[in-house]
């Protein structure tokens, strides 16, 4: 009898989760819509003699706050396992993280940084969208994917390395080398990836394999290769590769949903 009730307590929770999804997909993009719109304000005012003269000394504040911000909110959403909680303290989370990017972006680049600032806001919002509607699989194909269409766009305007093309490697070579290693590994346990606390996640669908993920991981690999090789104008072709991919991948899952 206990076991039923956990079980329809389960899926009630669950059912309540799956229609709160449209609604925090909106507030997502409304967000975005407010972080771009606060960071062109921004970008004016710092732009002038005025503004430069009163923030620029208060970049580093303002980065280590909002890095602070983003690192405490992310321990106490991985410790605290209060729902509510969880579902507010990722958008402090990124909150926190784009602060401190303004900050240093400010700091270092003046107001040259801000598109990057504009796609780092972009990226966030979107693999949030895909996390909260498809599976994990779309979400790591689509993190890896975004952060080579952004390196390759940085390369594309000349083969530079400001801190935040460096970053945008760094980046994309972590997001290869850990999604390669989940999807072998959940390609080995039926789609699933254990994790502390005997907790598993669902990597993979039941009838997926790791393939989709290496093939995309694979082809960023070769494409950043043969872009330090080439050059600049075999970045901005691997732009449009990019946004293929995704295209592609969004298509792919979409359907999988059904």
């Amino acid at each position: 009898m206990a076991m039923k009730q956990d079980n329809s307590q389960a899926k009630l929770q669950k059912k309540k989760s799956e229609n709160a999804v449209p609604y925090q997909v909106m507030a997502a993009l409304a967000l975005l819509c407010c972080a771009l719109a606060a960071l062109r304000a921004v970008k004016n005012y710092y732009s002038t003699v005025g503004g430069f003269s009163a923030l620029y000394d208060l970049t580093p504040t303002v980065a280590l706050c909002g890095g602070a911000l983003a690192l405490v909110t992310l321990v106490a959403a991985a410790v605290w396992k209060n729902r509510v909680a969880r579902a507010v303290l990722p958008w402090l989370t990124a909150l926190g993280a784009v602060i401190a990017a303004t900050g240093v972006s400010m700091r270092i680049s003046w107001v040259e940084g801000f598109s990057f600032l504009y796609y780092f806001c972009g990226a966030i919002a979107v693999q949030y969208i895909i996390f909260k509607l498809y599976r994990w699989e779309f979400f790591l194909v689509s993190l890896t994917t975004i952060l080579a269409g952004g390196l390759y766009f940085s390369l594309s305007s000349g083969m530079s390395w400001p801190p935040r093309t460096i970053f945008l490697l760094l980046a994309l070579a972590l997001s290869v080398v850990l999604s390669s290693v989940l999807a072998l590994a959940a390609g080995r346990r039926n789609g699933t990836v254990a994790l502390p606390g005997k907790k598993s996640v669902h990597i993979l669908g039941k009838r997926s394999t790791p393939v989709f993920i290496l093939a995309a991981n694979g082809l960023w690999v070769l494409c950043t290769a043969a872009v330090l090789v080439l050059g600049s104008l075999f970045a901005y072709y691997c732009v449009f590769a990019a946004i293929a991919v995704e295209f592609v991948a969004a298509v792919y899952y979409t359907f999988q949903l059904n």
